[in-house]
């Protein structure tokens, strides 16, 4: 979307639109829950179409909203909102979403299971996501990597890494966005356990957003972080 000639929102106006974008977002997502008669029903008993439903529905009012009300630019200054992605963003970005799930992950969580084991064991942190994936059975496994792998890293790179982030840089400086970024990034996820995680994985996108200038890069190591991590849990529930 063009945004030549628009004034660039602040630093307080920007984080009060993406505040706002946030809950209407996810007022979205439960009207989309309610419509569906899952409103009601316990998270883990929600079948994984209802939440793709919602979470679509969430999702919308995000791309909608962001490029008309918190929009951002490529140092071309070409609009990124159409997320290119080449063969080295794949090159790059795969390998290093495979090494944050299997090894960033384990060194951060490792010293918070010895200081907090019953708050922090391996079971308790793969929890939503094991869940999640006991919500679809059968071929409705396609629909949860669409949904995990494919939707939402495109989604939260567009807000976090493409809008918020360069926002923060505008108004406050690279120290900041890299940091605030990574601290909303990982709080929006409702979840103590995964918060220091979630907060060293964001580092990662924040400065594979700096070094590339776009997000394809950051797209890409962001779902195969979470291609990683669907493909762990559901080897556990093989077992």
């Amino acid at each position: 979307m063009n945004t030549e000639g628009r004034r660039s929102p602040g630093l307080r106006e920007g984080l009060a639109i993406w505040l706002g974008m946030y809950l209407c977002a996810n007022l979205a997502l439960m009207v989309a829950l309610a419509i569906t008669g899952r409103g009601d029903v316990d998270q883990t008993q929600i079948p994984i179409w209802a939440t793709a439903v919602a979470v679509t529905a969430m999702w919308s009012v995000f791309l909608f909203a962001v490029p008309r009300y918190l929009p951002y630019e490529e140092t071309s200054g070409k609009s990124s909102f159409g997320c290119r992605v080449s063969l080295r963003d794949v090159a790059i970005g795969v390998p290093l979403g495979f090494a944050s799930q299997f090894i960033l992950m384990n060194l951060i969580n490792w010293p918070l299971m010895q200081l907090f084991p019953d708050s922090f064991s391996t079971e308790e942190i793969s929890q939503r996501a094991t869940d999640l994936t006991n919500t679809a059975p059968g071929a409705w496994v396609i629909v949860l990597i669409l949904v995990v792998a494919v939707g939402a890293p495109i989604v939260e790179e567009i807000v976090y890494r493409g809008a918020v982030q360069t926002h923060l840089q505008r108004t406050a400086g690279t120290a900041v966005a890299l940091i605030g970024t990574a601290v909303l990034f990982g709080a929006v996820h409702m979840s103590l356990i995964e918060f220091p995680g979630l907060f060293a994985f964001a580092l990662v996108l924040g400065f594979t957003r700096l070094r590339s200038d776009t997000l394809g890069l950051p797209i890409v190591t962001h779902m195969s972080f979470n291609a990683a991590g669907l493909i762990l849990v559901l080897l556990v529930l093989a077992e």
